[in-house]
């Protein structure tokens, strides 16, 4: 059979741009996720957090509760809606409690999503057509974000959405902008620093149990390890040790409000160290992407 018949043709048209393709891995990758039952158990379990928040504002602007007994629901859950300091505020406080959540989803879809190209040598074929390795990286670093925003910033922007709608006018949106601000900035820095961390780890390691092992290690060992110094030295620098508190610092700092200076003072830090570690992470990145060969 002749190309012809075969109905066989040049391209006649304009080729897009190759940063196009890192919103193709970013789609597949999303796919891949979940085509996969067990990472639905992961998303049910962040989403069934999201719906204890939302019912909370449902029953504090809706239901017929005394004052006593809404403060009370309020003071349990710890959230605010209209916070005077950064440190009240249910938005942030939602956030913080997805960590766990967003901790196992990254853990198990390293492997998945990036690890895998390296085991099966697929980041051949990938680099072997009009993609670079940087669209590469960036690719599978969207992805990821796309993963942690899906559990932590969307779900607190819907929340601070069902709130205005709950009130009489837009008076809430319009004076709490800020809020909605701090929401996208804090999840930027979640987005980030996460996908920068697990994306370099999983490039090295590749298989899910030692990225599963490492990654929880880094959070619950130092954690429990800047606690205990912490408590022994009295001096609360040590908790800086602790990756999940130096993200969460940061988070404050963006928010803002902090009711100590020496608060204040340990944010700054925490962002220096997060920077410097996203840094050196993305240098190991670009080192481990540059030593695929590649066959053009």
């Amino acid at each position: 059979m002749g190309i012809d018949v075969a109905h066989y043709h040049g391209w006649q048209g304009e080729l897009e741009s190759p940063w196009w393709s890192c919103l193709a891995l970013v789609r597949v990758a999303i796919l891949q996720v979940l085509r996969r039952r067990v990472y639905w158990f992961v998303l049910a379990l962040g989403m069934l957090n999201f719906l204890i928040f939302w019912s909370i504002i449902y029953a504090t602007t809706q239901l017929p509760i005394p004052p006593e007994a809404r403060g009370e629901l309020l003071d349990r859950f710890a959230f605010s809606t209209q916070p005077d300091i950064a440190k009240d505020s249910g938005y942030v406080k939602f956030m913080e409690g997805q960590s766990l959540i967003v901790m196992i989803l990254l853990a198990f879809s390293g492997s998945l999503l990036v690890g895998a190209d390296f085991r099966t040598r697929a980041l051949p074929f990938y680099l072997s057509r009009r993609i670079d390795r940087a669209h590469y990286i960036v690719g599978k670093l969207l992805a990821v974000s796309s993963l942690i925003a899906l559990l932590t910033s969307l779900p607190a922007l819907l929340l601070f959405v069902e709130y205005g709608m709950f009130t009489s006018s837009f008076d809430y949106w319009i004076d709490n902008w800020e809020i909605a601000v701090s929401i996208l900035s804090y999840g930027l820095v979640l987005c980030v620093v996460l996908s920068i961390w697990i994306v370099t780890l999983s490039a090295y390691l590749q298989t899910i149990a030692p990225i599963a092992i490492t990654w929880s290690c880094l959070f619950v060992l130092l954690s429990g390890m800047a606690n205990a110094i912490r408590r022994t030295t009295d001096n609360r620098y040590w908790e800086l040790l602790d990756p999940w508190r130096d993200i969460r610092y940061v988070g404050r700092l963006i928010f803002g409000g902090f009711e100590r200076e020496m608060d204040r003072e340990l944010a700054i830090w925490a962002a220096w160290i997060v920077g410097g570690i996203c840094v050196a992470c993305l240098a190991l990145l670009v080192r481990r992407v540059r030593a695929v060969d590649v066959v053009e």
